[in-house]
C-alpha cells in the first residue's frame, strides 16, 4: 500500500510543507482486480506483482492473459507459419497416396460409406489447414489462429484414426503410429496455450478409441485398447513438458516487460524517460509526415532548481520533480500527448495534432497548473514559488528530431532571457509550412492568377485553407496509426534487449 501524507521540514528560517511518500508495502498476495488496475497506471507494478502472486494455473489477470496470448501468438506466428506448410504437404502426400490405394470411382459407385467419409475428411481437414495458412501468412487474424490450430489437430488426429480403422478392416497396411506424432505435433510452439493443447490431445486420444470401439471387431479390440493407452500416456508425458515450457514462457514475458517498463521509465518521477520519449516522437514525426498533421514539441526547464537542490536539499528537489512531472502528465489530456523526462530538471512534452493555438494553450497551462502547487521556492529571484519555462516548436513536415528539439530549445532560451516563468512558441511558419506539404505532398501548390489576386485583398491562402482542414482531421484514425507506429517501435526495442549478447 502506497500512503500519502504531509512532512514538515525546517530547514534554517525556512518552513517548507512537501507531500511524503510511504513505500512500505504489505506482505499479502495482490488480488487479480489489483493487477489489473496497476496495469493501468504502473505497469510495472502489475508485472511484479503478477510475479508475487504466481501463476501455477498458467494464468495471469485478465487484462494482462490478453497482453500475454496477443504477444505469445505474435512470437510464435513463424514457428505455426512453419509447422502449418509442413502438415499441409505431408497431408496432400498422404491424400494422394489414398487416391492409389483406393478406387475412387469404384467406391462411389459401391456407396462404400466407409470410403466416401476417409475421402471427404482428407478433403475438409485440407480446407482448414489452407485457410489456417492463409491466416498466418496474412498477419490480419492471428487472434484466431491459436484456435484454427486446435480444430487442425482434432481433424488430423481423427480423419487418422478413422482412415487407420478402415484400412484395418479391408486388410491394407496402415500406420497407426502416426497417431503418436500428431500428439507430439500438439505440444509445439504453434499459438495453443496449455489448455488448449492438453484438451486437443485429451481429443484426439479420445477420438481414436472410439473410433476403434466402434469400427473395429471383437478380435483387435484388446490390441486397439493397449494403443489408445499408450495414447493416453504420450499425452500425459507431452503435457508435463508443455506446462513447464508454458510456465517459463510466462515468467520470462513478466521479466522482460517488468524489465522493459524500467528501462524506459524514469525511476523517480514514473514518467518516460529520454529514450522512451524519443521513440515515441520518432514514430509520431514519421506518422505526422504522412498524414500532414500538426505536431508541437515543447522543452520544459524548472527556473532555479540548482538553487532549490542547494536551499532545501536534494531530498525536496526529488520531491519537487515527481509533482512536476504528476502537473505535466495531468495537464496533457489527449491519449496521443506523451511527456518524458529528458534529464535533471528538464522535461519534453509531444502534443499530437495539435496547431499553434492549441500547443500554445496546453504549455501555458501547463505554466500556470505548475505554480498553482504552491512549492515554496526562497532562493528564485523570478518568483517567491517554484515555477517553469517553455519553449515550443512546430513540426514543418521536413527535419527530425534533433532539428526540431534545437529549434524548440532556442525558444525556451529567449524565454528565459524574457523573464521566465512563461511559456513561448515558435512563430507560426512551422504550420503553414506544414500545410504546404500536406496540400502538395512538400510543394508549394500552383495558384491561379485569380487566387493570387484575391490573396492581394485579404482572402484566405491556399496553406491557410490546408492548415484548416488539419484542424479537422479525425483524431481517432490519427490515434490507432501513431499507436500502431509506436508499439512497433517499442516491440522492436523490447526484443533488442531480450535478444542475447
Amino acid at each position: 500500500m502506497i500512503n500519502e501524507a504531509k512532512i514538515q521540514l525546517d530547514i534554517g528560517t525556512e518552513h517548507l510543507t512537501i507531500p511524503f511518500i510511504d513505500l512500505s508495502v504489505t506482505r499479502s498476495k495482490p488480488t487479480m482486480a489489483a493487477v489489473d488496475a496497476a496495469l493501468s497506471h504502473a505497469p510495472s507494478e502489475a508485472y511484479a506483482n503478477q510475479r508475487a502472486r504466481g501463476f501455477k494455473l498458467l494464468r495471469f489477470a485478465p487484462l494482462l492473459e490478453a497482453e500475454y496470448l496477443s504477444q505469445m501468438r505474435l512470437d510464435q506466428r513463424i514457428s505455426a507459419l512453419i509447422c502449418t506448410s509442413t502438415a499441409l504437404v505431408i497431408w496432400v502426400a498422404f491424400a494422394v497416396f489414398d487416391v492409389t490405394r483406393l478406387s475412387l470411382k469404384a467406391e462411389f459407385v459401391a456407396l462404400n460409406i466407409d470410403a466416401i467419409i476417409v475421402i471427404c475428411l482428407r478433403v475438409l481437414t485440407m480446407t482448414v489447414l489452407a485457410a489456417l495458412l492463409t491466416c498466418l501468412i496474412s498477419s490480419r487474424l492471428l487472434k484466431i489462429y491459436g484456435c484454427l490450430s486446435f480444430l487442425c489437430l482434432v481433424m488430423i488426429g481423427a480423419t487418422a484414426a478413422i482412415n487407420a480403422n478402415v484400412y484395418k478392416l479391408r486388410g491394407l497396411p496402415q500406420a497407426d503410429l502416426a497417431e503418436f506424432a500428431i500428439i507430439m505435433a500438439v505440444f509445439l510452439p504453434i499459438g495453443m496455450t496449455f489448455r488448449q493443447s492438453l484438451m486437443a490431445a485429451t481429443s484426439i486420444a479420445l477420438t481414436v478409441t472410439l473410433a476403434g470401439w466402434i469400427m473395429l471387431d471383437a478380435q483387435s479390440m484388446a490390441a486397439h485398447l493397449r494403443f489408445s493407452a499408450m495414447l493416453f500416456f504420450a499425452a500425459f508425458v507431452g503435457a508435463v513438458g508443455a506446462y513447464l515450457r508454458e510456465y517459463a514462457q510466462r515468467d520470462k514475458f513478466l521479466l522482460r516487460r517488468l524489465l522493459h517498463h524500467l528501462a524506459m521509465h524514469d525511476p523517480l518521477t514514473g514518467i518516460g524517460n529520454r529514450r522512451h520519449f524519443e521513440e515515441q516522437v520518432v514514430a509520431a514525426l514519421q506518422q505526422a509526415r504522412r498524414e500532414g498533421a500538426a505536431v508541437t514539441l515543447a522543452v520544459l526547464d524548472i527556473d532555479h532548481f540548482k538553487s532549490y537542490n542547494d536551499r532545501y536539499g536534494h531530498h525536496a528537489g526529488d520531491l519537487a520533480l515527481k509533482q512536476v512531472a504528476q502537473c505535466i502528465a495531468h495537464c496533457l489530456r489527449r491519449p496521443l500527448d506523451i511527456a518524458g523526462r529528458m534529464g535533471g530538471e528538464e522535461f519534453g512534452v509531444l502534443l499530437y495534432g495539435a496547431d499553434y493555438d492549441d500547443g500554445h494553450g496546453v504549455i501555458k497551462r501547463i505554466v500556470t497548473s505548475v505554480a498553482d502547487l504552491n512549492i515554496h521556492h526562497g532562493a528564485s529571484s523570478t518568483a517567491d514559488r517554484l515555477t517553469v519555462s517553455i519553449g515550443a516548436a512546430l513540426f514543418d513536415g521536413s527535419g527530425d528530431l534533433e532539428s526540431l528539439y534545437r529549434r524548440a530549445d532556442a525558444v525556451l532560451y529567449n524565454a528565459k532571457a524574457a523573464g521566465r516563468n512563461q511559456a513561448l512558441m515558435e512563430k507560426r511558419r512551422a504550420l503553414i509550412n506544414l500545410a504546404s506539404r500536406a496540400h502538395g505532398f512538400g510543394a508549394t501548390p500552383k495558384l491561379s492568377p485569380a487566387t493570387r489576386s484575391s490573396q492581394r485583398v485579404g482572402s484566405p491562402t491556399g496553406s491557410d485553407l490546408a492548415a484548416n482542414r488539419i484542424r479537422h482531421l479525425s483524431r481517432m484514425r490519427l490515434a490507432c496509426r501513431v499507436r500502431l507506429a509506436a508499439s512497433k517501435v517499442e516491440l522492436a526495442s523490447s526484443r533488442r534487449e531480450a535478444a542475447p549478447q
